[in-house]
């Protein structure tokens, strides 16, 4: 061994110091209501996972809201790893990535999940000192050459989750590094469930099917909705949630059936009057940019089936028109 090598070894920056468990608590993952197809993936990976198959490399897709960053959360914990959440949009550089957030957040003595959230968000040169660290081989290590020091990244002690709802803008050949996990939309009696286990001391006397479409497929929502009708029971000092409690909670939040808000029936009706249009037209007539219809205004419509797209832009489906028909007459 030369003399060269030799001081390259001394040089090596073992992110994670100690060896790690590899003892399991897959009941935390079998808890998570709903995602049953991602779950059922997860646990595979998480009971197999060993120095010599270690954790993937994930990428969890899907809308907002469905509980990508809950389970990626939920994964560390059934593994006994600290969970760290980073938002891609903070971090530009490479040096804002090796050493704000390997160096000073990730190593240590215990295994880490490093969540990048919002990862379409990813720098050019972050994405490539990814590919680096995430290149497949044999030994389930890779070293990053960094001011001198070899940055030593271990598949087994350290797994990394990305998360968002753009993969497309994401680089292909960091997207070929990952497994891909995606996540659904919740079902109602799911969404019941959750909102449920939020509001474990009110009682709920109203219509279950129309308070469970209010959830809006997803967990967040469901979650948001908790809290409004907790604050409604508490001010008027109840544990029960009936018909005209209920009823009045949709009435400050304007809560249109389906779960719709007040800005998607503008969209709605200005589409039956107006459409073809195309989303700059959109936006101009409801006072907003192209991204707010694009990422939220056309959202919660287009998957309830009420908008279509054309060659001329987006007009109201058969089913839009029903749907305003029928809350014309309730």
């Amino acid at each position: 061994m030369d003399a060269t090598t030799t001081e390259r070894q001394r040089q090596i920056l073992h992110l994670i110091q100690n060896e790690v468990s590899f003892e399991t608590n897959t009941s935390i993952l079998k808890n998570i209501v709903g995602q049953n197809e991602a779950i059922k993936k997860l646990m595979f990976f998480v009971k197999s996972h060993s120095p010599a198959t270690p954790i993937p490399t994930f990428l969890f897709t899907g809308s907002q809201g469905l509980g990508k960053t809950y389970t990626a959360e939920k994964m560390a914990k059934a593994m006994g790893r600290q969970f760290i959440e980073v938002n891609c949009a903070n971090i530009q550089t490479d040096k804002e990535f090796i050493e704000g957030i390997l160096i000073d957040l990730v190593a240590g003595d215990t295994p880490k999940t490093l969540l990048l959230d919002e990862a379409h968000c990813l720098s050019s040169k972050v994405t490539n000192t990814l590919l680096t660290l995430l290149n497949p081989n044999s030994s389930n290590k890779n070293h990053l050459d960094y001011k001198g020091w070899l940055v030593e990244y271990d598949f087994s002690k350290i797994n990394i989750i990305f998360a968002t709802t753009d993969s497309y803008r994401m680089a292909p050949a960091l997207l070929n590094r990952c497994t891909e996990i995606y996540f659904h939309l919740y079902s109602n009696p799911e969404l019941y469930k959750i909102l449920k286990s939020y509001m474990k001391e009110i009682s709920i006397k109203c219509n279950r099917k129309d308070i469970s479409w209010a959830c809006r497929g997803r967990g967040r929502d469901t979650f948001v909705l908790s809290t409004y009708i907790q604050r409604y029971c508490s001010m008027e000092n109840t544990k029960i949630l009936d018909v005209k409690g209920w009823t009045a909670v949709k009435e400050i939040f304007d809560i249109y059936p389906l779960g719709l808000n007040a800005q998607e029936i503008k969209l709605l009706k200005l589409l039956s009057k107006h459409s073809p249009l195309s989303c700059h037209n959109i936006a101009i007539r409801l006072g907003v940019n192209e991204r707010n219809v694009e990422s939220e205004l056309e959202i919660r419509p287009r998957e309830l089936g009420f908008i279509e797209n054309t060659s001329r832009g987006r007009k109201l489906s058969k089913e839009g028109k029903k749907y305003l028909d029928q809350i014309k007459l309730s």
